[in-house]
C-alpha cells in the first residue's frame, strides 16, 4: 500500500458547511438571547413602576399593624455561574425571624421538616400583612430589579441559598448555567410545600428541556396562579383598606397640629380664668383647690389625670356614694346617664361653670400634652366604658375629646345609650370638616346654653 492511500478523505465542502451552520446556530442564539434580554428589561421597568406604589401600600399596612422594620428584605443567593448576589424581596416576616428560627430548630420534629422542606406548613414568623404577600406572590415584586441588573430572569431555576451548593450536589453544575427566575417550573408545581431532591430535580428538568415556548407557558401559567390568589385576598380591598388608612393618618396629623393651636390660645384664656375664679371662690369662703382632676381612659386604655375647674364640694365621691345608697330614683337616674339633673354636691361659682362649660377649660392642658384632642369622644372611666359594649375598641380608638359628636347633639338631654351611638358615629367619620363643624355647634350651644349641666 503506498502512502497516498493512508490517507484520510478531506471534504472541505463539509466542512465549510459544518462551520457555517454552527456560526448561524450561535448568531441565531445570540438574536434570541439579545431580543430576550431587551424584552426583560422592558418588563422589569413596568415592574418597578409598579412597585412604587406597591411599596407605599406596604409601608403604610405594615405602619397600621405596628410592624416595624424595613419593608425590604435582602438575602445572598446563587446566579448564573455560581456569582453570589443579593436577592430582593418585600419582608415578610418579624426583624427577629432568625432568632425565633434557632429557638425553633432545637425541636427535633421542627428540625426535620424545615430540612426536608426549607419552609413550615404555617410559619409563626410571618406577619399579618406578609401572609398576604406570600399568599398573593406579591412579596416576589421587588425582584425585577433583580431582572434590570441582569442577576435574574423572568423564568429560571429557583434561587438557592449559598449554604445549599453542598446539598445541591451534581446538580449544581446543571442549575448554574441559568439565570435563577422570578417565576419557575418549582412555583407553577401546583404544591404548597416541595422536597429539597424533588425541587432540584424539577430545575434539572428545566435546564434540559428549556425553550422560549416553555418560559412563555410557565410566565402564563403563573399569571393564573396569581389570579386565582388574588380570589383569596382582594386587592382593591386592601388598596381601599390603605387608602382610607393614609387618609385617617392625614386627619389625624392635621387634628393634632389644630389641637396644639387650640390649646395655646386656650391656655392663655386659662390663665386668667384661673385668677377670677380663686377670686370668687376666696369670697364665696368655698375652700379646696381650684382644680380638679380625675382618672380618665384616654387612647388606646391609657390612662391619664383629666384636667377640670373644681365645681363640686371637696369630697364629692363620698357624698355621691352616701346619696345613691339613700335615694333609689337618684341611683337609677345616675345608672342611666351618669349623671344627675340637680346634683346638691355642685358649688355656687361651679354651677355657673358648668352651665357655661368653663369648667372644661382646664383640658387644654390635656390636649397640649396630647393626651386628649379639642374634639373626640367624651373621656370616660373605667367602669363605664364597658357601657360602650361592642363599641368599646372603636372609641378607645382615638383620643378623648373636650367636646365631641354626642356633646355638641343633645349632651345632657340624650339617653346613654343615644350616647353611644353618637360618639361611635363620629369614630367611623371622623373628618376634619366634622370637626369644624362640631366646634361650631359647641360653641353656639355654649352660647344658648343648651344640654349643659
Amino acid at each position: 500500500m503506498e502512502e497516498r492511500d493512508l490517507a484520510i478523505p478531506f471534504d472541505i465542502e463539509t466542512i465549510h458547511e459544518n462551520t457555517m451552520k454552527r456560526l448561524a446556530k450561535k448568531t441565531k442564539q445570540a438574536i434570541i438571547s439579545s431580543v430576550l434580554r431587551v424584552l426583560e428589561i422592558m418588563i422589569s421597568l413596568v415592574g418597578i413602576v409598579l412597585l412604587v406604589p406597591l411599596s407605599i401600600v406596604v409601608f403604610f399596612q405594615n405602619l397600621k399593624n405596628k410592624d416595624n422594620g424595613p419593608i425590604f428584605y435582602v438575602q445572598d443567593r446563587i446566579g448564573k455561574n455560581g456569582k453570589i448576589f443579593k436577592m430582593y424581596k418585600f419582608r415578610t416576616m418579624v426583624t427577629n425571624a432568625d432568632e425565633i428560627l434557632k429557638a425553633m430548630l432545637q425541636d427535633e420534629e421542627i428540625r426535620k421538616e424545615y430540612e426536608k422542606y426549607r419552609k413550615f406548613q404555617n410559619d409563626p414568623r410571618l406577619t399579618k400583612f406578609g401572609k398576604i404577600l406570600r399568599k398573593t406572590s406579591l412579596d416576589e415584586f421587588p425582584q425585577f430589579i433583580n431582572v434590570l441588573k441582569g442577576e435574574m430572569s423572568l423564568v429560571g431555576p429557583r434561587p438557592y441559598l449559598p449554604e445549599e451548593q453542598e446539598r445541591m450536589g451534581t446538580y449544581y453544575k446543571y442549575i448554574i448555567q441559568h439565570k435563577p427566575g422570578i417565576t419557575g417550573v418549582y412555583q407553577i408545581a401546583g404544591v404548597n410545600r416541595v422536597e429539597f431532591l424533588d425541587r432540584l430535580d424539577m430545575d434539572t428538568r428545566y435546564h434540559y428541556g428549556r425553550t422560549f415556548m416553555v418560559d412563555v407557558k410557565i410566565v402564563l401559567i403563573t399569571l393564573l396562579i396569581t389570579l386565582r390568589k388574588k380570589q383569596t385576598y382582594n386587592l382593591k380591598d386592601i388598596l381601599k383598606d390603605t387608602a382610607n388608612y393614609i387618609s385617617r393618618a392625614l386627619t389625624l396629623f392635621i387634628k393634632r397640629i389644630i389641637d396644639i393651636i387650640g390649646a395655646i390660645v386656650g391656655i392663655m384664656i386659662l390663665i386668667p380664668l384661673t385668677v377670677a375664679i380663686w377670686t370668687i371662690n376666696k369670697i364665696n369662703k368655698e375652700d379646696g383647690p381650684v382644680f380638679y382632676s380625675h382618672e380618665r381612659i384616654g387612647k388606646n386604655g391609657k390612662h391619664f389625670k383629666l384636667y377640670k375647674f373644681r365645681s363640686m364640694v371637696v369630697g364629692a365621691d363620698e357624698v355621691l356614694k352616701k346619696m345613691l345608697e339613700e335615694d333609689e330614683n337618684l341611683k337609677k337616674e345616675f345608672e342611666e346617664t351618669r349623671k344627675l339633673k340637680k346634683d346638691p354636691r355642685i358649688t355656687k361659682i361651679g354651677r355657673f361653670l358648668r352651665k357655661t362649660s368653663l369648667d372644661e377649660f382646664p383640658q387644654f392642658i390635656n390636649v397640649l400634652k396630647g393626651e386628649m384632642s379639642l374634639v373626640g369622644p367624651r373621656a370616660v372611666v373605667d367602669g363605664e366604658i364597658e357601657l360602650f359594649g361592642e363599641h368599646k375598641q372603636e372609641v378607645l380608638s382615638v383620643k378623648p375629646g373636650i367636646t365631641g359628636y354626642w356633646a355638641a347633639n343633645g349632651r345632657s338631654n340624650t339617653s346613654y345609650e343615644q350616647r353611644v351611638k353618637l360618639e361611635s358615629f363620629y369614630v367611623n367619620n371622623m373628618s376634619i370638616f366634622l370637626d369644624i363643624e362640631i366646634l361650631a355647634k359647641t360653641v353656639l350651644s355654649v352660647l344658648k346654653k343648651e344640654g349643659a349641666i
